[in-house]
C-alpha cells in the first residue's frame, strides 16, 4: 500500500516538471523569433460565422413595474368646546289653528247689476255660472231703455234687450258647446225736427222699428297636449234677423281648423301643417228683392318659429255663389319677432278676403238704416298691416301699427227718406247705403299704465286716411279718434274711473232740397264719462254713473243728436 502511494506521488511529480519546461521552452522560443527578420508573408484566415450570444445563466428574467407613491394623510382629532350661554327669550303659548272641513269656499253663482237713470231709463245686467270640472252653465239677461225725448225733435225713445244661455262639457281630450240666445232692440227714426215741417204729416207707426234677433251655435274643439296629435276645431252657427218692415236675413255657417306638427326641416322647430275654411250661406228678402249668397273658403297653411321669429305663412282661396259670382285667393303671411322675450315683439301681416255687409251689420252700426237697401259683398283685395307691441317693467304696454287696405264695394251711409211725399221739403230721417272703391290708411295705437294694483290709466287713438274712386268723401267715417281714461281702487273699497272720447269730423250729405245735393262737415265733439262704486260688503255695493258730463247734442249720424247729461245709480248684488 506504501508502495502504490510512493509511485503515484513519482508519476504526478514527473508531469509536473514536464509541463515547466515545455512553458520555459515555448517562452524561449516567442522570444527568440520576434527578434530575428523575416523574408515571407504570414496570413492567418479564419472561417467561419461569428454567432454572440448570452448564456442563459446571464439573463434577467424580470418585468418592470411602475412605482406608485403613496401618501398616508396624517389623522387629526376635533374636540368641540361647550359653552353655555344664557338667553333672555320667552315663549308664548299660541292658539291651535282651527281647520273646518265642513267650510268650503264659497262660490258666487250670480251677479247682478241694475239702476235707474234720469232720462228714466231702467237698466239690469245679470249673470249665471254653475257647474264641476266636467260641465258649465251660463245665462245673462241684459236690458237698457229710455223713455225721455230729445227737445225739438221727434219722440227718441227706445230699448236694448238680449237673453243668452250656454253650456260646455269638458271632456279628456275634447270640449263640446252650445249656446243660444235672443235680441230685441227697438228706436224710432227720430232724425228731424217736426216744426221745420209744417206741411208733412209723419205716420208715428212707420217712425218705429224693432230687430229681432235669434241664433244659435254648436262648437266641438280638441285640447290635446301633444303637438303630434290632429287638432281640430268644429263649429256650426245660424241666426235670423228680422225687422218690423218685412225684411228679413237668415245666415248660416261652418267653419273647421284642422292642424298637426310636421317635422319638415330640422332648421325650425314648432312645425304646423294645417287647413282652415267655411262654409256661409246668406239668404236676403225685403219688400222689394230677395237673394241668397253662398261662399266657400280654404286656406292651407304652414306655421313654425326659428329663433326669435314665430311665422304662419298660408293662401286663402275663396268662391262666392252670388248675382256675380267672384273667384278669389289672397296670400297670408303672418311674422312675431319676439326682439326682447315678453317686452317687445315686432309683427307684420298680409290679407284679405270677402265679407259681407249683412243686415245685421249695418242696422247693428246705424239702427237708423232703412231696410231696404243694397247688400254686397266687400272685397279687400290686398291687406297689409304692421307695428310693435310689448311692455315695459310689466307696468306700460303698448300697441302701435299701420295698416293699408285696397278695398272694393266698402259701405258708406248717406241719408235719404222713404216718404210718398212728392215736393220738398221732406225730412231725411233715414240711411242708404252707398259703396265705393278705394283704399284706406290706418294709424292707431294704444297704452296703459298699470301703478301698482290699484291705478290704471289707458289712451288709444287712431287715424284714417282714405282715398275714394267715386265718392268725395267716407261719408260717417271718422277721420280720427281719441280716448284717454283711468281707474282708481281706493283701499279695496271705492273704484274711481272717468274716461273721455274725442271723435274728429266726418261727413254727410244734405238731400231735403232734392235738387243738389249739400255736402256737410260735422264737427268733431268730445264726450266725457264719470263712475264711481263703492263696496258696502264683500258682496253688496252701489254705484253711481254720468255720462255725456259736458251736456251736449252732438250728432254721431247728420240729423241724430244725442241725449244730453244722464244720471244714473244703482246696486250691484253677488249671491
Amino acid at each position: 500500500m506504501k508502495q502504490i502511494k510512493y509511485m503515484s506521488y513519482n508519476k504526478s511529480k514527473m508531469i509536473k516538471r514536464l509541463v515547466i519546461l515545455h512553458l520555459v521552452s515555448v517562452i524561449a522560443f516567442s522570444a527568440f523569433g520576434q527578434g530575428t527578420e523575416r523574408d515571407y508573408n504570414e496570413e492567418v484566415t479564419i472561417r467561419g460565422s461569428y454567432d454572440p450570444t448570452i448564456n442563459q445563466a446571464f439573463k434577467i428574467n424580470t418585468k418592470p413595474e411602475t412605482f406608485s407613491l403613496t401618501l398616508k394623510k396624517p389623522e387629526f382629532v376635533f374636540e368641540s368646546i361647550d359653552v353655555e350661554q344664557p338667553t333672555q327669550i320667552t315663549l308664548e303659548p299660541i292658539d291651535a289653528a282651527k281647520i273646518r272641513t265642513d267650510r268650503k269656499a264659497k262660490i258666487y253663482n250670480n251677479y247682478l247689476k241694475a239702476g235707474i237713470g234720469s232720462w228714466v231709463s231702467p237698466y239690469i245686467d245679470f249673470a249665471h255660472s254653475s257647474g264641476s270640472n266636467e260641465a258649465v252653465f251660463n245665462a245673462s239677461i241684459f236690458h237698457l231703455s229710455s223713455f225721455r225725448n230729445i227737445p225739438d225733435y221727434s219722440p227718441s225713445p227706445y230699448s236694448n234687450s238680449r237673453v243668452n244661455v250656454g253650456w260646455k262639457k269638458l271632456m279628456n281630450n275634447h270640449v263640446f258647446s252650445i249656446s243660444a240666445g235672443y235680441g230685441l232692440n227697438t228706436n224710432r227714426y227720430y232724425g228731424y225736427k217736426p216744426d221745420d215741417f209744417p206741411n208733412v204729416t209723419m205716420d208715428e207707426d212707420n217712425l218705429k222699428q224693432m230687430f229681432n234677433l235669434i241664433k244659435a251655435t254648436v262648437g266641438f274643439k280638441s285640447q290635446y297636449k301633444k303637438e303630434s296629435k290632429l287638432h281640430h276645431a268644429f263649429n256650426v252657427s245660424a241666426y235670423y234677423y228680422f225687422d218690423k218692415y218685412k225684411t228679413s236675413e237668415t245666415n248660416a255657417q261652418f267653419d273647421f281648423d284642422l292642424h298637426k306638427a310636421f317635422s319638415v326641416t330640422k332648421l325650425l322647430n314648432f312645425q304646423h301643417l294645417g287647413l282652415e275654411g267655411k262654409v256661409e250661406y246668406y239668404g236676403n228678402k225685403d219688400t222689394i228683392q230677395s237673394n241668397t249668397d253662398v261662399l266657400i273658403e280654404g286656406t292651407p297653411y304652414f306655421k313654425a318659429k326659428y329663433g326669435i321669429v314665430n311665422f304662419l305663412i298660408g293662401l286663402r282661396f275663396a268662391y262666392l255663389s252670388s248675382n256675380n259670382s267672384i273667384f278669389a285667393f289672397n296670400p297670408i303671411v303672418k311674422v312675431d319677432i319676439n326682439v326682447i322675450p315678453e317686452a317687445l315683439t315686432i309683427y307684420a301681416g298680409i290679407g284679405g278676403g270677402l265679407e259681407k255687409n249683412s243686415f245685421l251689420n249695418l242696422s247693428d252700426r246705424n239702427p237708423w238704416v232703412s231696410s231696404v237697401i243694397p247688400l254686397k259683398w266687400q272685397n279687400n283685395k290686398f291687406d297689409i298691416s304692421g307695428g310693435v307691441r310689448g311692455n315695459i317693467a310689466r307696468q306700460l304696454g303698448f300697441n302701435l301699427q299701420v295698416r293699408f287696405v285696397s278695398f272694393k264695394d266698402m259701405g258708406f251711409f248717406v241719408n235719404t227718406s222713404e216718404s210718398k211725399i212728392w215736393g220738398p221739403p221732406i225730412p231725411m230721417n233715414k240711411f242708404n247705403v252707398f259703396y265705393d272703391d278705394g283704399n284706406v290708411t290706418n294709424f292707431s295705437g294704444e297704452l296703459t299704465y298699470q301703478f301698482g294694483t290699484d291705478i290704471k290709466i289707458w289712451l288709444n287713438g287712431e287715424y284714417n286716411i282714405y282715398n275714394l274712386d267715386s265718392l268725395p268723401q267716407p261719408y260717417h267715417k271718422p277721420i280720427s279718434l281719441v280716448s284717454l281714461g283711468g281707474s282708481w281702487l281706493i283701499k279695496k273699497k271705492v273704484n274711481v274711473w272717468l274716461e273721455g272720447t274725442f271723435v274728429g269730423q266726418r261727413y254727410a250729405v244734405n238731400n231735403e232740397l232734392l235738387i243738389v245735393a249739400q255736402e256737410i262737415t260735422l264737427d268733431g265733439f268730445f264726450d266725457l264719462n264719470l263712475g264711481v262704486s263703492y263696496n258696502i260688503t264683500k258682496d253688496f255695493s252701489v254705484w253711481l254713473s254720468g255720462t255725456n258730463l259736458l251736456n251736449k247734442n252732438y250728432q254721431r249720424y247728420y240729423n241724430y243728436p244725442v241725449q244730453g247729461l244722464e244720471i244714473m245709480g244703482g246696486i250691484g248684488l253677488r249671491f
